[in-house]
């Protein structure tokens, strides 16, 4: 055997060599590995909302197109005078395009024994919306506007819905908290089993809700956003892998 062969031969040989011992110690990490505590921080905040939205629709009916409009302008007015009366501005005001439709009837005809549709007149509706940070104010108004029914308008009033608007700033300062939480779990269980709390692995922000104060409000996987109250209360949750030392 020439000298090439046998330097060709030992090269392959240290090659298989080292390849083998790569191959076991990967396996012997894999069997191993590294230990990690995976825990799941929550923060929580009690918050009042700072905006209200509240909507009522005026409603008129004519048995012309013509008639129902006019009885509809009429009573816009009263409504659009009687909120700014009550200290709610123009601007906080705004108003939804003007629906006009058909109104209809059905009755039974014996002669044909089969019900009838006949046209019935003209029914025109508007809804103003109002939204406003004076919350105070507007409750006020919502809890006094069932007087204009005594003037015979035709008007429905929704309940008010109530928004939080620094969502975005609340979310981080939250999140912020939530990460603390994790870290201060991942301490206890470590201090339990005589180790140390080592670098992070990986971070993920979990759910991100608001519900109710002391209300029954169930949590949702993809989280619940309550407008329904004023005060209310904000949850997060973050889920942090961390290297035990």
């Amino acid at each position: 055997m020439d000298k090439t062969k046998i330097v060709v031969t030992a090269i392959i040989g240290l090659v298989v060599v080292i390849g083998a011992w790569f191959i076991a110690s990967g396996f012997k990490n894999f069997r191993e590995g590294q230990p990690v505590i995976s825990v799941t921080g929550m923060a929580e905040k009690e918050i009042t909302s700072d905006l209200i939205v509240w909507k009522i629709t005026v409603n008129a009916e004519g048995s012309t197109r013509s008639s129902a409009f006019t009885e509809f302008e009429k009573s816009a007015r009263v409504m659009s005078k009687y909120l700014q009366t009550h200290g709610i501005p123009e601007k906080e005001i705004t108003l939804s395009s003007v629906d006009i439709s058909k109104r209809t009837k059905d009755f039974w005809d014996e002669d044909s024994r089969k019900y009838v549709t006949l046209e019935d007149g003209f029914s025109v509706s508007q809804t103003f919306t109002v939204s406003s940070n004076d919350l105070k104010r507007v409750e006020g108004v919502y809890q006094r506007i069932s007087e204009l029914y005594n003037s015979g308008m035709d008007f429905s009033s929704e309940k008010p819905l109530y928004y939080y608007t620094k969502l975005n700033a609340l979310k981080m300062e939250m999140l912020n908290q939530a990460s603390a939480n994790a870290y201060e779990r991942a301490q206890t269980i470590a201090k339990g089993s005589d180790s140390k709390v080592g670098s992070v692995v990986s971070s993920t922000m979990g759910v991100f809700q608001i519900v109710g104060l002391n209300s029954d409000e169930e949590y949702s996987w993809g989280g619940t956003f309550n407008t329904s109250s004023k005060e209310k209360v904000a949850s997060i949750t973050v889920k942090t892998t961390y290297r035990v030392k």
